[in-house]
């Protein structure tokens, strides 16, 4: 993690008590280069508006004014606006600000937000203190718009996968006294969510069940009647047809009573299930009763019970426990279920704490290794949970998003791959943060940002792997009433009473939750090529049509100014660009901004923690013509414990690669805090640059760090066969895992070609070098005095005389339009 400094403000000054205007989503880094656009939420209140207006102030040592640019000349508001309100505007620092460290001594720069009221001697001021600085180090992401990105075949965003809540169309929680007619409508429909997890009808019929005599199996008749009843009634409710496409089900049972080990509990009947193989003989005939024919359609996938290790095994800091029992009563089920569903996918263990590190790796090896290795072959999914923790014990962080949760996979992909000859996909029935600090308390927005923003950042790994994750659920329950305990809502719900927190009546209204869905509603389309300069940057792209969505989220605690870099071969235009910015406000409340941007708009500032999603509406469809094929692959060992400045080897066999591509080394890592993370690693003999940074924070309040480390290998040292050392100059801890990710490219889409370009008829004139990595030149007859270059947005970027070499070293790479003054017009592509 790259480490900053943060400096805060307070933004706004009242001038007159009747007046107020405040910047409200101000960035905690206030250094801005000439020329950057600055997105304001500018909050006001007046009793009777004349205008708001922004500016830039240099001022002496004394707060005296020196120089103004730009004074009352943007002005966002005027006396056509209410008196009161919020407005989202885009403040671009003048051009021609000269940098902060070449001002006087004692002078500075504030930039002015000033309200005037129409009433006499009535405004409001609310002056910033800025740096102006061309050398701010932004980061940088690049979308490739022509090249597909695929991953074994898989190309294409998948909402059923990964905009889900934890839900079920049957369910009560979408009826009642809701704020919209048709909730189900409102926010499936509307929002084009799809539902994932059902723990509840298998668990309240089991506990319903007699047993059958007194053998501890449930009653295969009662089970045929219940199920009949229930398929019977389903078939008459039609208006919950239409929703069965939305729903990805994952059955799941709850650890009671359907654990038959250690600790296990009798049924609501008073009985208790014999063994793993009467559970499965329950989920078996329930799947046949209960689904199919007029019924609800079959199960998409099948937990066996949810949790089981949650409490019993010495809870999350554990890692002397064997999960050995857990793991045989897995088996047993697993059978007995395809015993009566041959077909069904049955996966486990639903692990609450995959705290592999743990005992520097004890826990790993005594659970979710044993379990592979007991239960893995009659496994179809690995089914986790995955969580951060916000606010723990008074404020601690305890975060997995990030370099935490790649590592995570990592670990469990390539003991899959070792094992069993491929990686078996991921059920995550659950993911996103729990609120433990805030949990006993009321409703509130912040709650909800809480888990707001660990889903986003979770969700962007997921995408990486969309290969290997089958389904991915966001813990959001519809209402959750029967989560109500000692006066406190269940913190996880979609809904809430329209008079929380102050009391639990009225009417059913969204939480701050739903701001996820609203961010995600419009994503579709074929993955492109992206790629960020700063892990901390997390990125993805897609095209649909006529429509490319980028998708931004910082794992960063600070704002973080991003620059844009779209390369499109084809010449396509943007008619549109439109943002929505998930982001904590300044009264810490989760904020959705919509606003449309300047087609020109080359950077953003990506608040702390948030996500934007920024949607380019070309003027046509955005053609898609070249590929960048990914494939991961293992090395045959894994786990190996790091002593001081010894190297371990590891073999990366049966690598393919094409004539360009690229290559990530990924190096799963934990180790004691204090311990180095940097360590000397060579690929085939040669040594490779070690990137000082991971993706997310430090993990200092983790009992240690555990990670993988990302970074970059030369495409010309990657072969068939490859051998990877690493070494540690101290030691400690284990290298959990060794991955390389190729990517294999169609042409070189990094630099691609568009040849020498024609302008006229005759062939009379054509320019060189094409593409140009800075100068390019004219050959033939000049009968011209002016050359225009314009971006594809088609904003004028320079003017360059004819009669000279024309000079676009300073300009980002991409695409360049050429126009002459006398008509003619021609591209060029500037490359690195």
């Amino acid at each position: 993690m790259n480490k900053i400094s943060i400096f805060f403000f307070l933004i706004s000054c009242i001038i007159n008590a009747q007046s107020s205007v405040s910047w409200t989503n101000a960035p905690a880094n206030l250094t801005f280069s000439p020329g950057q656009q600055i997105p304001m939420e500018i909050t006001y209140s007046t009793p009777d508006l004349s205008y708001v207006c922004v500016w830039v102030r240099e001022v002496d040592e004394f707060n005296s004014k020196v120089a103004e640019y730009g004074a009352f000349q943007t002005c966002p508001l005027n006396n056509t606006a209410p008196n009161s309100g919020v407005v989202n505007y885009n403040y671009t620092i003048p051009v021609n600000v000269p940098e902060s460290s070449t001002l006087n001594p004692g002078h500075s720069y504030i930039l002015i937000i000033y309200l005037l009221d129409n009433t006499p001697n009535t405004s409001a001021n609310g002056s910033v203190d800025i740096t102006v600085s061309s050398n701010v180090l932004n980061s940088k992401v690049t979308a490739t718009l022509n090249a597909r990105h695929t991953v074994e075949g898989f190309e294409q965003f998948d909402r059923s996968k990964f905009i889900t809540i934890h839900a079920n169309q049957t369910e009560n929680g979408w009826n009642g006294s809701n704020f919209t007619p048709d909730l189900k409508d409102h926010f499936l429909n509307g929002y084009d969510v799809y539902m994932g997890r059902d723990t509840g009808g298998i668990t309240w019929n089991l506990n319903q069940m007699p047993q059958e005599g007194t053998t501890g199996y449930a009653s295969a008749s009662e089970i045929t009647r219940r199920g009949t009843n229930s398929r019977n009634s389903y078939a008459l409710k039609t208006d919950l047809h239409p929703y069965e496409v939305r729903n990805n089900l994952v059955l799941a049972g709850q650890k009671h009573p359907f654990w038959t080990g250690e600790g296990q509990k009798q049924t609501g009947k008073g009985w208790y299930l014999a063994n793993g193989t009467a559970t499965g003989d329950y989920m078996g005939r329930y799947i046949n009763a209960f689904h199919g024919g007029n019924g609800q359609p079959l199960p998409a996938f099948v937990e066996i019970i949810n949790e089981p290790a949650y409490e019993h095994l010495g809870g999350p800091n554990d890692y002397e426990h064997s999960l050995q029992e857990v793991a045989d009563f897995h088996n047993d089920v697993a059978l007995a279920i395809k015993n009566h569903v041959p077909n069904i996918k049955v996966g486990g263990y639903t692990t609450a704490f995959p705290n592999f590190e743990k005992g520097d790796f004890q826990r790993w090896d005594n659970r979710w290794k044993l379990f592979m290795d007991v239960a893995g072959e009659n496994m179809d999914f690995w089914s986790i949970h995955i969580y951060d923790f916000p606010s723990i014990n008074g404020g601690k962080k305890l975060l997995r998003s990030g370099s935490n949760l790649e590592a995570t996979f990592d670990m469990m992909e390539q003991y899959s791959q070792m094992k069993f000859n491929r990686v078996k996909p991921f059920v995550i029935s659950e993911y996103g943060a729990q609120m433990h600090d805030y949990s006993k308390q009321q409703w509130s927005p912040y709650r909800d940002w809480l888990h707001l923003k660990a889903q986003n950042a979770q969700l962007m790994s997921f995408l990486d792997r969309p290969n290997t994750i089958a389904s991915a659920i966001n813990f959001v329950i519809v209402k959750a009433e029967w989560g109500y305990n000692d006066g406190i809502p269940y913190n996880h719900r979609l809904m809430r009473k329209e008079n929380e927190p102050v009391s639990y009546s009225g009417r059913w209204v969204y939480t701050d939750m739903v701001k996820f869905y609203q961010l995600w509603q419009n994503v579709n389309g074929t993955r492109i090529d992206t790629f960020s300069d700063d892990l901390d940057i997390q990125v993805e792209g897609y095209v649909d049509g006529n429509k490319v969505y980028l998708i931004l989220n910082n794992l960063k605690f600070s704002d973080v100014n991003v620059d844009l870099n779209l390369v499109e071969t084809q010449g396509g235009r943007i008619s549109t660009l439109n943002k929505k910015h998930l982001y904590l406000n300044g009264s810490n409340v989760p904020t959705l901004l919509e606003a449309s941007l300047d087609i020109n708009t080359a950077s953003v500032t990506l608040n702390a923690e948030s996500t934007m999603i920024l949607e380019y509406t070309f003027n046509n469809a955005v053609v898609i013509n070249e590929s960048n094929t990914e494939t991961k692959y293992y090395a045959t060992s894994y786990l190996q414990p790091i002593e001081a400045n010894q190297e371990v080897s590891f073999t990366v066999n049966g690598v393919t690669k094409n004539h360009y591509g690229e290559a990530v080394l990924r190096i799963g890592t934990g180790r004691p805090h204090g311990l180095s993370l940097k360590p000397i690693i060579t690929c085939n003999g040669t040594e490779i640059s070690v990137p000082e940074n991971w993706r997310g924070d430090d993990q200092l309040e983790r009992e240690r760090f555990f990670g993988t480390l990302e970074i970059p290998v030369p495409f010309d040292l990657i072969q068939a066969n490859n051998t990877i050392t690493v070494k540690f100059s101290d030691t400690g801890g284990h290298i959990s895992t060794t991955t390389l990710q190729v990517y294999n490219f169609s042409s070189d889409i990094r630099n691609p070609t568009l040849g020498e370009v024609e302008i006229d008829k005759d062939n009379s004139i054509v320019i060189y070098p094409n593409p140009s990595t800075g100068i390019i030149n004219l050959k033939g007859p000049v009968n011209f005095q002016e050359i225009l270059i314009y971006s594809i947005t088609g904003k004028l970027i320079k003017v360059s005389k004819a009669n000279a070499p024309i000079d676009i070293s300073n300009l980002t790479n991409g695409i360049y339009f050429l126009k002459t003054n006398t008509g003619l017009s021609f591209k060029v592509l500037k490359i690195k």
